[in-house]
């Protein structure tokens, strides 16, 4: 693969272009550093022997080839190993000091590469030692800085999303519209267009975020090393009494958009992973808010939510709506026999065992407040509310808590139950009310039973009370 880029790359795409920007380097280190360093060895036989075929087939002289691999060897490595290993992009992103890693990386190995270069082009066939390093580091530091990104972004999460069928459209229209301004800014000679880019790489940036913007940088180095070598755009005609070349100043150029963008990049990856946090810990906090801290059912908050949901859902179906009121049956002398401790463990059983019933989603039990539980069942007639009831009664009876403040000598639980169609004119204040009286009825019949009633009408301002007994 290597050597069909190498030839590639030499012969048809970048002919003199590889002075200005390299791009296979950074293809390499992104390769490194997704593997364990026990493999860069091979990794990088293997590719300097496939560079290394294409560069001679390229007709440069054995010794050059084998010399120039050495340097590109000790290039990648060294870049390579500045970084830190990859496994995710947003992990790899938010690793400590990844930003002065990152420059560091694309200076460092060019450099020390590029200084050995220097010397061995001067020695071998006379180039200046400027010249040499330029050609060399220079346009393989911003190779690594336009194509690593990319190459650690290929195949991530975040790249898949882009392409997806739902924000093709958006991602395409925003790539197209930044190589455009890239085409605009690089093939115009007579007019000063090269502020235009950075906000289109912004635009990217904020759009695409850094998986959008790594395509981008690589398609917009593209159209300005092929438009500058053609003799296009402001670096292409460049003024010849100048002591930098037109090459030169593209390379400061790109390089300066490059490297301002990477913690663009970071940070706005960062604002929107604060953003995701936030919502998270708002969620989180919402949910906190709405539970009893002792059992972990829902509260008494939670449960006028619902009710006040429910009531509007029923009215506007003409269903049934049923409460249930749940009360510990002598829980004070409870507490005074076996202690708040013991008292505290009750509560958590009884929750246990109540919340152990539901079948139905819609169904919403919460802690009503003390030793008081309350339960709503949307579209659930009186007789349903009350096999629930007798249902929790069972279920509390099968814990077999003792209880010696009993008359029965275990724990046991009274339930009051009422149901209705609410009418409009109708408040749900007058089931709670109801239910609650069914409760009140229930103790009065000797505790450890189940008292349900049915009103109807409220908006005549009579109800219809239906009492099925103990």
């Amino acid at each position: 693969m290597y050597l069909l880029a190498d030839s590639a790359l030499n012969r048809f795409a970048f002919s003199n272009g590889w002075t200005i920007l390299w791009p296979l380097n950074g293809v390499t280190i992104a390769l490194l550093i997704r593997r364990p360093r026990s493999a860069w060895p091979a990794i990088l036989l293997g590719i300097e022997i496939g560079v290394g075929i294409g560069e001679y087939f390229d007709d440069n002289p054995l010794a050059s080839v084998i010399w120039q691999r050495a340097f590109s060897l000790a290039e990648v490595a060294i870049s390579a190993a500045l970084l830190p290993a990859f496994s995710d992009l947003e992990q790899w992103l938010q690793r400590p000091r990844i930003y002065p890693r990152f420059i560091a990386a694309i200076l460092a190995g060019p450099a020390i590469s590029g200084l050995m270069a220097a010397v061995f082009f001067h020695l071998y066939s006379g180039q200046g030692y400027l010249s040499a390093f330029d050609d060399w580091a220079a346009a393989d530091a911003l190779g690594i800085a336009a194509i690593m990104p990319l190459a650690l972004a290929f195949g991530s999460a975040e790249m898949r999303d882009l392409f997806r069928l739902r924000s093709l459209a958006k991602t395409l229209g925003v790539l197209v519209l930044a190589c455009a301004c890239a085409a605009a800014v690089f093939s115009v000679s007579r007019y000063p267009l090269i502020f235009l880019l950075y906000p289109a790489l912004l635009l990217v940036d904020s759009v695409l975020a850094f998986s959008g913007s790594a395509i981008a940088v690589f398609g917009i180095s593209l159209i300005a090393v092929y438009c500058t070598t053609h003799g296009s755009g402001p670096f292409g005609v460049w003024p010849r009494d100048l002591s930098v070349t037109g090459n030169v100043a593209l390379q400061l150029y790109l390089g300066f958009q490059l490297v301002a963008l990477f913690p663009a990049s970071l940070m706005m990856m960062e604002r929107k992973r604060m953003g995701v946090e936030l919502r998270d810990t708002n969620a989180q906090l919402l949910l906190l808010a709405s539970l009893d801290g002792l059992t972990g059912l829902p509260n008494r908050r939670s449960l006028d939510e619902r009710f006040a949901q429910e009531w509007s859902r029923a009215m506007r179906l003409h269903s049934t709506l049923a409460l249930l009121m749940i009360d510990i049956d002598h829980f004070k002398q409870f507490n005074d026999i076996y202690g708040h401790h013991a008292g505290d463990e009750c509560l958590r059983s009884v929750a246990a065992a109540l919340k152990s019933e539901l079948r139905r989603l819609p169904d919403h039990l919460a802690r009503f407040g003390g030793e008081e539980f309350a339960m709503l069942l949307p579209n659930t007639g009186v007789e349903g509310a009350t096999l629930m009831a007798e249902r929790l009664r069972v279920a509390v009876m099968t814990l077999a808590v003792e209880h010696r403040g009993s008359p029965l000598g275990t724990l046991t639980i009274s339930l009051g139950c009422a149901a209705v169609v609410p009418q409009p004119g109708d408040e749900s204040v007058h089931l709670l009310q109801l239910a609650d009286a069914a409760l009140y009825q229930a103790k009065r019949g000797g505790r450890n039973c189940v008292h349900p009633r049915l009103f109807g009408d409220l908006h005549q301002g009579q109800p219809s009370v239906l009492s099925l007994g103990a």
